[in-house]
């Protein structure tokens, strides 16, 4: 079962999905192996605040702020930040330290940033990372079922999705063609999807293929599907990251044309295939720098 009913009144209306987040460490050369295998590109962008206060410094296509390294990529049409600690004892230096490099956060722009901080207080979600020269916040993952949420107000001017022009627009090694859904792993996924909705506007996102050992609840949130899954057993691929880190950010589907095709180009890539089920598979995060990475062929996804 992938879908449950929206409960609640949420306080925030998200926009355009803005980035996925993705920590990195400083000698892992992430974005040239998400270039050079998924077909990653740089983002030729320029950002607006609603404020116009500014965002950082920008160095080509490299953002500094708060201690970080941000590189902005595009992956499929979805907005990808690589996220480079530059100091150990930095917030992202500890999480890395902790859960080594793999997937760190969601963004969604919003209207009003600091109204939304104000009603969220409200609803008692503790708030951090605020920086107000950045325009952005983050509500703690504490109080979301693990899931390590950013808003902000500001906005890429040529958006990724609108077709703007890229550094390099040679193909990867695998063609892949988008982001199906983030997967969060979650203790009891009805009521963290109760939780959420009562933050969050959503929409149930039904008709993605499932796991027998494990209950899942898709939600549509700003333009991307976001799977929450409790295992039911151990016997689950997702009980084992529960029991050693808790509720968070798990891993990412992505689309392709022909999973066959993919996962044989994956091989001769050095990825190692874990598991295959019908139209999905899941590889080795050792093999994809820490990234666990879900595939599914694009004609078992549901129409539109």
């Amino acid at each position: 079962m992938n879908a449950a009913p929206i409960v609640g009144t949420p306080v925030v209306r998200p926009g355009h999905f803005h980035r996925l987040g993705i920590a990195c460490e400083p000698r892992q050369h992430m974005d040239a192996w998400l270039r050079r295998v998924l077909g990653a590109r740089p983002l030729q962008v320029r950002t607006r605040q609603v404020h116009g206060l500014p965002i950082g410094t920008q160095d080509g296509n490299h953002w500094q702020e708060s201690g970080v390294d941000i590189q902005l990529l595009r992956l499929g049409q979805d907005p990808v930040a690589l996220f480079t600690a530059t100091a150990a004892s930095g917030p992202l230096g500890r999480y890395v330290a902790r859960y080594g490099p793999g997937l760190h956060s969601v963004a969604w722009t919003i209207d009003d940033l600091w109204a939304a901080e104000t009603l969220l207080r409200r609803r008692n979600v503790r708030i951090t990372g605020a920086d107000v020269p950045g325009r952005h916040f983050f509500m703690h993952p504490a109080d979301t079922s693990g899931l390590l949420v950013e808003w902000t107000d500001s906005e890429f001017v040529d958006d990724s999705r609108g077709g703007e022009p890229t550094v390099d627009g040679r193909p990867g090694l695998v063609d892949v063609r988008g982001v199906a859904w983030l997967t969060v792993t979650v203790r009891d996924a009805r009521k963290s999807a109760e939780l959420l909705a009562s933050l969050m506007e959503m929409a149930p996102a039904p008709g993605h293929p499932v796991g027998q050992h494990e209950d899942s609840v898709d939600l549509r949130i700003g333009g991307v599907t976001v799977r929450l899954v409790s295992p039911l057993s151990g016997r689950s691929r997702y009980a084992e990251a529960l029991e050693r880190h808790g509720e968070r950010l798990h891993g990412v589907c992505l689309v392709v044309d022909e999973l066959d095709t993919a996962l044989g180009q994956l091989e001769e890539e050095g990825v190692t295939v874990v598991e295959r089920a019908g139209p999905q598979a899941w590889t080795d995060p050792a093999s994809t720098l820490g990234l666990p990475l879900e595939w599914i062929d694009r004609r078992a996804l549901p129409a539109g």
